[in-house]
């Protein structure tokens, strides 16, 4: 707890609930026998609690074929009630629960039976950010603290940290959002891999409680892999430099859309990230779109001459845009906001209502296309499936939940198959 007084954090918390990370799940039978050939990836499942803050979690294998009804009969409960984010690594699911500062392993056999491995606490990150991973033998996940953990995947153990203080701003006055505005806190969103280098997002918040942002572009630290002792404290002469970019506000999906990346990696090694606006909540602050920046293949500073504005591109600025579903070829999915669809009585309208719509982005060309014009709660879920040229996205909206199809060729979309809570679909390989 190196950042955040024990005040700003019993403030922070009740909130997390329902911004960002926000998950809808599902409940199941835990009695039911496994069935064989279970499906091809996993699929985790989420409703509301009755206590409207709280979700039930549920995992089972899903298949692309199966276009039937899918229940939580099968499933296995991950939680009854908390707040959390998914990630899969090497054939395993890791379960992020936020709420009480844990990380669980569970496998998932290919019948379909599944249990929990291992697991650690997170509690001195506060609030995790998602997790990334180098090998089977390290990774790596940071929070609302200025250490970044590293930790063992197959173990489960916590072996070291990168101490990445001296490229924060943290106490820094910003004039930003307003003037006065001083950082309290940079939380490492997300983090990406690129050959030996670590890039980290942060997300500059002038009030943790609010999620007010500290800083009016994207800031990303650099940290040198080759420098890391993975059973060392610190580390920080791995630290190389911070860089930062006032064309768009800051990356990393802190936990959205049910274990989102909104920083990826191309064929050609480059790396884009989506400035989101904070998840389209601080649009009118920002008074920007949100945009794809670049950090080019054997580079460490942002591409000055690549800049992409999504909203234009799409259905015109004003009209927020979350997510970053690569499917390859410089080709992404991400759920386009209609500002017009807002509730006006609910401040987290713009998170957790049906109000966008999914749209394909082409990176290289800078254009957009429509996928489907019904709406969907795309920023509270988002994790997608691609194989042999066809997506499998999550759809919710006020009456159904399901998997949509889509062709990634010609863009034509169809229900797969309805599930009982919002869908999140994560890869096994």
């Amino acid at each position: 707890m190196n950042i955040l007084s024990k005040t700003i954090i019993s403030k922070f918390l009740p909130v997390v609930l329902f911004a960002p990370a926000l998950l809808l799940i599902s409940c199941g039978d835990d009695g039911e026998e496994p069935t064989a050939n279970a499906g091809d990836f996993a699929l985790v499942t989420a409703i509301i609690n009755p206590d409207g803050q709280t979700r039930a979690f549920y995992l089972q294998r899903a298949s692309t074929e199966n276009q039937d009804h899918l229940d939580n009969s099968q499933a296995t409960e991950l939680s009854g009630a908390t707040g959390a984010m998914i990630h899969t690594y090497d054939g395993s699911v890791f379960f992020s629960d936020y709420n009480n500062g844990r990380m669980e392993k569970w496998s998932i056999g290919e019948s379909n039976n599944a249990e929990m491995v291992r697991s650690m606490s997170l509690t001195e990150v506060l609030y995790q950010g998602n997790a990334t991973f180098l090998d089977e033998n390290t990774a790596f996940v940071g929070g609302l603290s200025t250490d970044i953990i590293i930790f063992n995947p197959t173990t489960m153990q916590k072996t070291g940290t990168i101490d990445i203080s001296s490229a924060t701003m943290v106490g820094a006055s910003t004039d930003f959002p307003a003037p006065g505005g001083t950082i309290a806190a940079e939380s490492v969103a997300e983090m990406i891999i690129r050959g030996n280098t670590l890039f980290v997002a942060l997300m500059p918040l002038t009030d943790v409680s609010t999620f007010t942002p500290g800083l009016s572009g994207c800031p990303i630290v650099v940290i040198d892999l080759d420098q890391v002792d993975a059973s060392a404290q610190g580390n920080t002469s791995a630290v190389v430099k911070r860089i930062y970019d006032d064309r768009g506000s800051s990356t990393g999906a802190w936990g959205s859309g049910g274990g989102s990346y909104f920083m990826t990696l191309d064929e050609n090694n480059d790396i884009y990230m989506i400035c989101h606006n904070m998840w389209t909540g601080w649009r009118t602050v920002f008074d920007k779109p949100a945009c794809i920046l670049k950090i080019p293949s054997g580079s460490t500073e942002f591409d000055a001459n690549y800049y992409f504005d999504l909203e234009s591109a799409a259905k015109g600025n004003g009209s927020p845009v979350m997510n970053l579903e690569y499917y390859g070829d410089g080709k992404f999915l991400a759920a386009v906001l209609d500002p017009s669809a807002i509730n006006p009585d609910d401040p987290y309208s713009y998170y957790i209502d049906p109000i966008y719509q999914w749209w394909s982005f082409d990176l290289n060309s800078q254009t957009a296309q429509i996928v489907s014009e019904s709406y969907t709660r795309g920023a509270s879920a988002s994790v997608s499936y691609f194989e042999d040229g066809i997506g499998y996205i999550p759809f919710e909206d006020e009456s159904e939940s399901y998997v949509m199809k889509i062709d990634l060729e010609t863009l034509a979309a169809s229900k797969q198959f309805s599930t009982d809570g919002i869908p999140h679909l994560f890869s096994l390989d």
